[in-house]
């Protein structure tokens, strides 16, 4: 079959899901390597056709053209990614990423000056009485970020961040009889046997330990070559461009730091307080990192076979709404979840857009844990927004940034609650206390992961054992109930190179700690109203992209991250529900 001929049919897939003809499965859609001089010519088309456009209709019709032809574009390359992660030791999709890692930044470029015409059309003025305000806002970053001088150095970083990936999905570790993937080992992380807990994360720790000269290498090289894109456009380093390219649109350096503040202030002595109490109640001494995910003497563990759960999903999303009902049965007759942990699959969960279907897809590795019901929940809240942002217009234009998109999978988590029991039967309330107890102390995590990245990127000269030495005293510092005398790798300072976002998406982190501390109010206001509140979320999620993270939280009547008063109600309330 030739190349136009598997081009004819991927389309044709998604025209007749489109008419309602074709109950599309992921598995079966076409995946056709993208022509780099093809795409770059038809980029090249529709940007002369925007500055010859006269009319605001006319710029219109081309604007839905090129969104035609970049969701079809954005789905091949996005169909390429969710195969590669599924078998990152699969030789064709690791040719196939390794191409889009070389011509991404190319075609990141061409496409930039497509999106400046919307910034420099005379017909500027009418355009904006059509799209939202924040979506030019987002296009001027998205050019500023997407430099053609960046081009070699995006390359670079690309590669590097594959190798991590391919790294990490290769480990495998020999525990208990079992050779398990990094992600499979976590099974034991909530065990009640404290003795199997610890040996789980020394095999863990040991594994990092083996591979803690490549890891420093890239994280090395990467640190590096984004430093030098920095630079390559005039800053001292990284974060200005970073913070671009993470479209930090209504909120700045101080805020977050201000926050960092504003946790370590409240945050931290309540997290401490949770685990003093469950210290108490399990009898446990000096806490260890073993102990962390530990809240009940009997882990509370998933009934049923994944199948089972699958069932039960469908009868929560069912009974929450008509529309998430539909989209959750939906997504399971497209084959749009994988979420079973193996051999050569990358670690870690996410949710993914097929735009060119409407369609979501999930990815995760369940390993009979209750994190596995935490995912399940949590990319499901993703997959409602990227369902719900096909059909908006703007959306195309002004994509949800990514603290935004984090309230809708973490506030989903807590509106799971109703049906819980579905899951867990008579542990349900041993798994609301490892849950809400979890939300709140991730956010110290989440902190340090954040505060140690922009340490790192305002000092990339430190050497390896200095990013590790800096790690230990964050922890130190917002963790101070956590002790890791005694794992190899985390003693050191080494827990951070696990975090695939430290690598992969520099300052991203901190989105899901703004995320958690918004959820906990929807925790909250959903034990006084559930209706109310669901329909607020519903109301945040209508809004996609439309408004900035700051904006969305006033229209919403939410909590801003960024004052302190919003610590000392958020705190309280959680008090309040774990009766502290």
């Amino acid at each position: 079959m030739s190349v136009f001929e598997e081009i004819k049919i991927g389309l044709q897939q998604a025209i007749d899901y489109e008419k309602g003809d074709l109950q599309v499965k992921i598995s079966q859609i076409v995946y056709t390597r993208p022509n780099k001089d093809e795409v770059l010519s038809q980029l090249n088309q529709f940007k002369r056709r925007f500055e010859a456009a006269r009319s605001v209709d006319e710029f219109y019709n081309v604007h839905e053209e090129y969104k035609a032809f970049s969701e079809r574009f954005s789905t091949n390359v996005r169909l390429a990614f969710i195969r590669f992660t599924q078998n990152t030791q699969d030789p064709f999709y690791v040719a196939e990423q390794d191409y889009l890692d070389e011509i991404g930044p190319q075609i990141q470029a061409a496409n930039a000056e497509v999106v400046r015409c919307y910034l420099s059309t005379p017909l500027r003025k009418q355009l904006e009485q059509r799209f939202p305000k924040v979506m030019f806002v987002n296009l001027q970053m998205q050019v500023e970020a997407s430099d053609p001088r960046l081009i070699p150095y995006q390359i670079e970083e690309n590669k590097l961040t594959t190798q991590y990936s391919k790294l990490l999905s290769g480990i495998v570790i020999d525990f208990e009889g079992e050779k398990l993937p990094m992600s499979g080992i976590s099974k034991y992380f909530t065990v009640s046997d404290r003795d199997l807990r610890k040996r789980a994360y020394i095999a863990w720790g040991q594994a990092i330990e083996d591979n803690k000269a490549a890891l420093d290498e890239i994280y090395d090289k990467l640190v590096k070559v984004r430093t030098a894109m920095g630079r390559e456009l005039g800053y001292d380093g990284y974060s200005p461009l970073g913070y671009k390219r993470m479209q930090r649109n209504c909120y700045t350096r101080e805020d977050i730091a201000r926050f960092r503040a504003n946790v370590l202030k409240y945050l931290v002595p309540l997290a401490s307080k949770i685990r003093s109490e469950v210290g108490k109640d399990l009898g446990l001494g000096q806490q260890f990192l073993y102990d962390n995910s530990v809240y009940t003497a009997e882990e509370p563990k998933p009934i049923g076979t994944p199948s089972e759960m699958f069932s039960a999903a469908s009868a929560m999303y069912n009974q929450m709404s008509p529309e998430t009902g539909r989209l959750f049965d939906e997504m399971v007759a497209s084959e749009c979840f994988d979420v079973m942990s193996r051999a050569g699959k990358e670690g870690g969960g996410y949710c993914e857009g097929l735009p060119a279907y409407k369609l979501p897809f999930i990815f995760a590795n369940w390993n009979g844990s209750a994190g596995d019901v935490d995912v399940l929940t949590h990319e499901f809240g993703h997959a409602l927004e990227f369902y719900k942002s096909f059909f908006i217009d703007s959306e195309f234009l002004s994509s949800v940034s990514m603290e935004t998109a984090e309230v809708h999978s973490m506030s989903m988590e807590f509106l799971a609650y109703p049906w819980l029991h579905l899951f867990f039967g008579k542990h349900t309330e041993e798994y609301k206390l490892v849950h809400i107890g979890g939300a709140v102390t991730f956010i110290p995590y989440g902190t340090i992961v954040d505060c140690f990245q922009q340490t790192c990127y305002d000092n990339p000269d430190m050497t390896p054992a200095e990013r590790n030495e800096l790690y230990n005293r964050l922890e130190h510092e917002f963790l101070p109930h956590m002790s890791t005398e005694g794992l190899p790798a985390f003693q050191d300072g080494r827990r951070w190179q696990r975090q695939a976002h430290i690598y992969q998406s520099p300052f991203y982190y901190i989105d899901y700690c703004f995320a958690q501390f918004t959820a906990l109010q929807f925790l909250a206001l959903s034990q006084q109203d559930y209706k109310a509140t669901f329909e607020k979320y519903i109301k945040l999620l209508n809004y996609g992209g439309t408004l900035p993270f700051t904006e969305l939280l006033k229209e919403c009547d939410l909590l801003s991250p960024f004052e302190e008063e919003s610590f000392k109600l958020v705190v309280a309330s959680v008090e309040k529900i774990l009766g502290l």
